[in-house]
């Protein structure tokens, strides 16, 4: 009776673990993926704000139904922010300075829906499941090792600022980005030094870890879940397909010079 209790645990168990989640949350890597290139590409050939505003729309969208509300409301906050700089910086012109914010934010503003889908990917997606992914795409472990570094360092890093901004609190330093700004030398001292210094040590655990997994193993790798392409990865590339073609054709018609944010003095 044991035997059998204990076979029927171990396979409720890897059912769990093999089942993927419904709807936008269990899309492959690849296609998570393919949205991000996707949504690059047209934010930076496209030249009206409608645009952009459309795009991040339908991010905001993705990445709330893939369970990640949080982030689309972040950067849709960062996204008015940045216009109302941009604003507040052509009415208040100021020789030399206006100019570089102009272009700096206008740049900025047409990667936010990018960041926003990338912070999704690195947030949703298993390093493992990517790994796997991008090894049937017959790609080098030249592209994906470093990619799969990258996607697993950033969220540790933020980990590590937490950290050190509750130890700053712990002993009354104030760690908010106003104060930052108010006293450069005493952030710098206090958060940059301490972030580098981890990085390090971060990257020296990240590395020892992926060697110990036999990331150097030069065999197919395998993934406890079964990661290929399924029928809501066809659905989600149709629909991406569709609205690609619908932004560019606004974008190409009067509705593509519109300029939403504007104030004049």
């Amino acid at each position: 009776m044991e035997a059998v209790s204990a076979d029927a645990d171990a396979a409720r168990a890897r059912e769990a673990i093999e089942r993927f989640p419904p709807g936008v949350v269990g899309l492959d890597a690849r296609t998570k993926l393919l949205l991000i290139v996707v949504a690059s590409t047209v934010c930076l050939a496209c030249r009206g704000e409608v645009t952009v505003l459309a795009v991040l729309a339908a991010v905001v969208a993705l990445v709330a139904a893939g369970g990640h509300a949080s982030i689309g409301l972040r950067c849709a906050l960062a996204y008015v922010v940045l216009n109302l700089v941009i604003a507040l910086t052509a009415a208040f012109h100021v020789p030399g300075l206006s100019a570089l914010l102009l272009v700096l934010g206008f740049t900025l503003l047409k990667f936010v829906p990018v960041v926003a889908l990338a912070w999704w990917f690195a947030s949703s997606v298993r390093t493992g499941e990517l790994v796997t992914a991008l090894g049937r795409m017959r790609l080098p472990k030249t592209v994906t090792i470093p990619v799969a570094v990258m996607v697993r360092y950033l969220p540790t890093l933020g980990q590590e600022y937490a950290c050190i901004r509750d130890t700053m609190r712990m002993r009354g330093i104030v760690a908010s980005f106003p104060a930052s700004l108010l006293h450069p030398l005493r952030a710098t001292e206090f958060v940059l030094v301490p972030i580098l210094m981890r990085c390090l040590k971060v990257a020296d655990e990240l590395a020892a870890s992926a060697v110990s997994r036999g990331i150097e193993s030069r065999a197919s790798r395998t993934s406890v879940r079964d990661v290929r392409l399924r029928v809501r990865d066809g659905v989600a590339a149709a629909v991406l397909a569709a609205f690609v073609v619908g932004v560019l054709a606004v974008d190409a018609g009067p509705a593509g010079q519109v300029v939403v944010w504007r104030i004049s003095l």
